[in-house]
């Protein structure tokens, strides 16, 4: 069984959904028998329907797991068109029989994570336990907010960046995106300039609520 906080798995998703159209990839770690980190690891194929990692940033991974006493539990990655299910491709390159893979889906509307364990070409899907945490989290609030409902692309991004250039390092955008093209891109674009997106859930009313920290 993996044991993972739903934080994590948000985060994952998030990770997935920045990277699209292409695959994104990283290892999950944990401590005390629970996933409550997730590490992202630049895909340095580039591609949509497969992935690879840096050797240089997975030994940098694991060394700052040893030194902070996490363990490397699985590795994740995203299937941006496809079912959340290991491809021949995802069976072949699973190098490590004592990991878990984690796969995030994003074919359909709302994203599926599943859980497996592949030892040569045998694949069993594993059971994934979501903890909760809510006595390991605290409750985040943006420095700076703005509405973006109706506002399209590229000017939401525009906006976002106007609002960081007059931020702080470390401080925290609260942003409410329309569904579609904004939520797929702004996030997507702000990841990828270095800041960190912490949060990102779906509104009643179908807009996207994202906290990102500024780098």
């Amino acid at each position: 069984m993996l044991k993972i906080t739903q934080d994590v798995i948000d985060k994952i998703i998030a990770h997935g959904r920045s990277e699209a159209p292409l695959e994104a990839c990283g290892y999950l770690a944990q401590k005390d028998n629970i996933v409550s980190r997730h590490i992202e690891m630049k895909n340095v194929d580039a591609s949509p329907v497969h992935y690879s990692m840096d050797p240089a940033q997975q030994f940098e991974a694991a060394r700052n797991c040893r030194h902070e006493g996490f363990c490397i539990r699985a590795v994740y990655h995203s299937h941006p068109e496809t079912p959340a299910r290991p491809s021949a491709e995802d069976i072949k390159l699973a190098y490590d029989p004592a990991l878990s893979y984690v796969i995030i889906s994003l074919s359909e509307t709302n994203p599926h994570v599943k859980s497996f364990i592949i030892q040569k070409e045998t694949v069993i899907q594993e059971e994934i336990d979501i903890i909760e945490a809510k006595k390991m989290t605290t409750t985040i609030t943006a420095d700076v907010f703005q509405d973006l409902r109706g506002v399209g692309c590229p000017m939401n991004l525009v906006k976002t960046k106007v609002a960081f250039s007059k931020m702080q390092s470390g401080q925290i955008l609260g942003l409410i995106l329309d569904n579609g093209p904004p939520i797929n891109n702004v996030p997507r674009s702000v990841v990828r300039e270095g800041h960190e997106i912490l949060s990102q859930d779906q509104l009643g009313d179908g807009a996207w609520s994202v906290l990102i920290r500024k780098a």
